[in-house]
């Protein structure tokens, strides 16, 4: 009997003991808050809709993780640096208030040295950028920048960035990253180290997507003012749908490896236009690049090459291997609409291509000029003209001036 009531007391104690650990932990558990900030709130407030805080930065020192901020309409002249992450299943969130138009206007504001962003995120992860302009900043306008262990899962999507003197949008060793369906325009707008207008670097598993890369007019050699880079070193990524125009003295798109292992890139139904060259892949200081599939992408008035597979700097080795080049449709380019340079190149593949005619006599459908013409596959493309000591390839189409056009106007209806 002694024994019985021995089990019974243990089994209570060890259901009361549960009970009050998943007591504890429910209470543990922060509740999901929801603020605001407005241009006619105050810090010393609650930062509800009826109180709402001042600053942006205010509610970046507050939040914590699964946690939502409505920025109200009006121009906060302000850096905003985030001091907290969220978590897989909560994210934070940063976003205008709806149909209230909010720019973080950085004119003034100097934190003293040519890198890091008007909106800093700062290392943090599972972050939401949303329906924010961003202009006049010192250097970039949004990222994550640092030297090592940079930020995860971030998105940043329906945001503009304007007048920046470097890159609009940059991460550098992260993952997880979503760039969706923002502008960005007269980024890069220094003198040295400006980046790209969308530029990543070392991130692993990426979106770039849906976005407006224009008006970028950086002319300094090695300055940077590209529109859209993913470099040294990014892998498992996808660009795709951005309009990239009026860049004149750069490259639109640019996938380059840089001193590191960089691989599966896919660049798919761009539109690129008015730059100097529309689609380049490159290995500037003797990384590897490899599985780049460059398909369905429209490029258009380019001053020297439409898709480029490119070497670099002599006395410096440029790998690369399996890079596909399928289906594209380029017209009105100056020197070459295929831009083979790159003597290293393995297996490269250019199939189902319309290659349209250029603006000089000397433009040719596929230009060699230094590149591997033995790993080099060249088949079933489009042609509009035949240049003598250039490739062609096998079971090529020549296309008359009146086809060529007519696959044009197909593409400016479609």
């Amino acid at each position: 009997m002694k024994r019985f009531k021995i089990y019974v007391i243990v089994i209570l104690f060890g259901l009361f003991s549960t009970m009050l650990y998943s007591e504890k932990t429910f209470a543990l558990e922060a509740p999901v808050n929801i603020y605001y900030v407005s241009t006619q709130g105050n810090d010393t407030d609650p930062g509800t809709e009826a109180s709402p805080w001042k600053t942006i930065q205010k509610a970046a020192n507050t939040i914590k993780a699964g946690d939502t901020v409505y920025i109200r309409g009006g121009v906060y002249n302000e850096r905003v640096v985030l001091k907290t992450s969220g978590s897989q299943d909560k994210y934070i969130t940063f976003t205008n208030y709806p149909g209230e138009a909010v720019t973080i206007d950085g004119t003034g504001i100097d934190w003293g040295y040519d890198w890091n962003s008007l909106i800093n995120i700062n290392r943090q992860s599972y972050i939401i950028l949303s329906g924010l302009n961003v202009k006049n900043s010192r250097w970039f306008g949004i990222g994550s920048t640092p030297d090592d262990n940079g930020s995860d899962d971030i998105i940043i999507k329906n945001c503009s960035t304007y007048n920046t003197k470097g890159a609009g949008i940059i991460f550098t060793h992260a993952s997880n990253i979503t760039i969706d369906g923002n502008s960005v325009e007269q980024a890069c707008t220094g003198s040295k180290s400006t980046q790209e207008a969308i530029s990543l670097n070392n991130v692993a598993t990426f979106e770039i997507k849906n976005n407006h890369v224009f008006n970028i007019t950086n002319s300094i050699s090695g300055a940077g003012g590209e529109g859209i880079d993913a470099k040294d070193g990014c892998s498992n990524g996808k660009i795709y749908n951005n309009i990239v125009n009026d860049i004149p003295n750069k490259v639109g798109i640019y996938v380059d490896a840089y001193n590191r292992h960089q691989y599966n890139i896919e660049v798919y139904q761009n539109k690129v236009f008015n730059c100097r060259q529309g689609i380049v892949v490159a290995t500037e200081r003797n990384g590897l690049l490899e599985n780049v599939n460059i398909n369905n992408n429209v490029v258009y008035n380019i001053k020297n090459w439409g898709i480029a597979v490119s070497g670099y700097t002599k006395g410096l080795i440029s790998k690369m291997q399996d890079i596909y080049i399928r289906n594209n449709l380029t017209y009105n380019i100056t020197d070459g609409n295929i831009y083979l340079n790159n003597k290293e190149a393995k297996n490269i593949i250019i199939t189902g291509n319309i290659l349209g005619g250029g603006t000089s006599q000397y433009c040719s459908p596929i230009y060699l000029n230094g590149g591997n013409l033995k790993e080099t596959t060249i088949d079933t493309n489009f042609i509009s003209t035949i240049v003598k000591k250039q490739p062609i390839g096998t079971n090529y189409t020549l296309l008359s001036d009146k086809e060529l056009q007519n696959v044009i106007i197909q593409f400016q209806v479609g």
